[in-house]
């Protein structure tokens, strides 16, 4: 077994073939070259026999639930239980860093026991489940009267023109909103503006709901797999003063019909159990269930 730096070349895609948590190589690359320099950060790769059967992922920044560190760990099935795991999970555990993170996050797919068991072995524990479901984009006739949203509000994407100042103003009413979800119940480190701009690079990714100029929501997507013209969502939010009105649901039926207008023929989306205002809008939509991943938390000893 050979561990080392991920390269230019590896096919992470394949590697990670038919994993749910996984959001796709490019996606994933980009988010990780914006991510500021002063941050530890790794991409590994575990061979056996010169073939590439592991990756791991670590961002030592409090982004995840309770400041903890991003990380990912996986292990192609046909190699497990040979500690390969091991050997990737000891990695990402010396790239977070006690000194920066109190611990790590890692996903694993909700119909994957073996892998959540060797997790929970090394220390992990259960700290939330992810429901995920896909809406159809090339059948939307039945939510046009969804569409429209309260009177007072204008539903359309950011401007094709917009400018840093506009969305360095998303950044920041994303990040608030983004607080006010159960994935941040514990708290959490706000995302750097060029993560954000990396996973959102074209201001049709943001859909927001407008009173006078002001955003009081939004919804937004990033490009989960451009071959299969697959897009997942990244949050969707609303101010609080402006809840029950039926914006979330709303605003993700705006969108879809904007996006089936260039192309993409499907929307993913992971919501938190629990979360149920969105859960329900998203059986308003006619999303079908598809899966989903849990959460496993590690803090480092104290």
């Amino acid at each position: 077994m050979l561990i080392r730096d991920a390269r230019p070349d590896d096919d992470l895609d394949a590697l990670h073939a038919g994993w749910a948590p996984w959001f796709g190589e490019e996606l994933g690359r980009k988010m990780f070259a914006a991510t500021p320099d002063d941050v530890p950060q790794r991409m590994i790769v575990a061979e056996v026999d010169g073939e590439p059967v592991g990756f791991s992922l670590a961002v030592g920044a409090g982004i995840a639930d309770g400041h903890r560190g991003l990380a990912s760990v996986f292990v192609a099935p046909d190699h497990r239980r040979r500690g390969i795991g091991a050997a990737l999970l000891d990695q990402v555990r010396a790239a977070c860093g006690a000194e920066r993170v109190p611990g790590i996050r890692v996903q694993a797919d909700v119909d994957d026991a073996t892998s959540r068991a060797v997790a929970e072995a090394h220390g992990f524990r259960l700290h939330g489940l992810h429901l995920e479901s896909e809406l159809d984009l090339t059948d939307l006739d039945r939510l046009r009267d969804l569409a429209s949203g309260p009177g007072d509000v204008v539903l359309a994407p950011l401007p094709p023109d917009a400018t840093e100042t506009e969305w360095h103003a998303f950044h920041g009413h994303f990040e608030r909103l983004m607080k006010d979800t159960p994935d941040a119940a514990e708290g959490s480190d706000p995302m750097p503006y060029v993560v954000l701009r990396a996973a959102l690079p074209e201001p049709w990714q943001v859909h927001g709901a407008w009173i006078d100029g002001r955003m009081i929501g939004f919804t937004c997507v990033t490009q989960r797999d451009p071959v299969r013209r697959r897009l997942n969502t990244m949050l969707t939010g609303v101010d609080r003063d402006q809840r029950g009105r039926g914006l979330a649901t709303a605003l993700k039926v705006s969108q879809a019909f904007a996006l089936a207008e260039r192309g993409w023929r499907t929307v993913v989306t992971e919501n938190m159990e629990g979360n149920d205002a969105i859960l329900a809008a998203n059986r308003r939509m006619g999303f079908r269930p598809s899966g989903g991943f849990v959460d496993l938390v590690w803090d480092y000893p104290r």
